[in-house]
């Protein structure tokens, strides 16, 4: 039998990208016609509103955003790129491979009456133009894996930073992947080992605001595991100075929260260009 979460033979990493993309702006319609989008654009109507959440502001503070130009790396629509600017950041630019997403990200600066750049990219064709250009680079939850190279992925954040620039990498643990979206059964039960090396197929829609299911075409989703992350930050001669797993869900898995048998939920990675 066929398993349906199993990419076709032969499909490149190229192809991959190329699925993704498109599974990518076949959602942003569903996300612009969601409340939470509506909401987003009145809240960033108010001065220095900010969507992040207070580990990530905190560990924001420390790094000392002010005046920083700052990248984010697959931006989506840019929410969190644009509480950076409304903690005075300096030039602020957002990368993504989908210009429907960006389009949102515009309406949302104009909101908030903020000078962002957008430039659509995929992430490791970034033009050299940006070479060496940030003190930052920002990477928040659901990036790392649609990246099926992560090596090529974090040498691309080490290009565009200037030399003793810092990365911020706040991402869903790698763990996660073990469990089926909507696992509400406690302890969680496992569906798939954490050492998959096949890309994820999923068909079922990306727009996870609502939750709902829609008749989408399939998009693939790499596993990595922590190894993987850690080996591809300091394979790209970043020196990591701040790592800490956390049991706080910043997705879509509340329930997996303040547990006996607490599961890392998420993790913070900053790491320095350079020795």
């Amino acid at each position: 039998m066929t398993d349906p979460t199993q990419p076709p033979a032969g499909l490149t990493d190229d192809g991959l990208r190329a699925a993704n993309q498109a599974g990518w702006n076949e959602a942003a319609e569903h996300h612009r016609a969601h409340p939470q989008f509506a909401e987003l654009l009145a809240n960033f109507a108010r001065p220095g509103f900010s969507c992040l959440d207070e580990v990530a502001t905190t560990r924001l503070k420390m790094l000392g955003v002010s005046g920083q130009s700052v990248a984010q790396l697959c931006c989506n629509n840019a929410r969190e790129l644009l509480s950076i600017r409304n903690m005075g950041a300096g030039r602020c630019v957002g990368f993504d491979f989908s210009q429907a997403f960006l389009d949102q990200g515009r309406e949302l600066a104009a909101a908030a009456g903020q000078d962002l750049e957008f430039v659509q990219t995929e992430i490791t064709a970034i033009p050299p133009g940006y070479d060496e250009n940030f003190d930052l680079a920002v990477m928040t939850i659901g990036v790392l894996g649609w990246m099926p190279d992560l090596s090529a992925f974090f040498a691309t954040v080490a290009r565009v930073l200037k030399p003793g620039g810092r990365m911020f990498l706040y991402e869903d643990h790698p763990i996660l992947n073990m469990y089926p979206d909507g696992e509400q059964s406690m302890p969680p039960q496992p569906d798939e080992s954490y050492f998959r090396s096949a890309p994820y197929r999923e068909d079922s829609g990306l727009d996870y605001w609502s939750g709902k299911s829609y008749d989408a075409q399939p998009v693939y989703w790499t596993f990595h595991k922590m190894s993987d992350i850690i080996m591809g930050v300091v394979g790209n001669g970043f020196r990591i100075e701040d790592f800490e797993e956390l049991p706080l869900d910043i997705g879509n898995r509340p329930t997996f929260e303040n547990q006996p048998e607490q599961l890392p939920l998420s993790y913070i990675l900053i790491a320095r260009k350079g020795n």
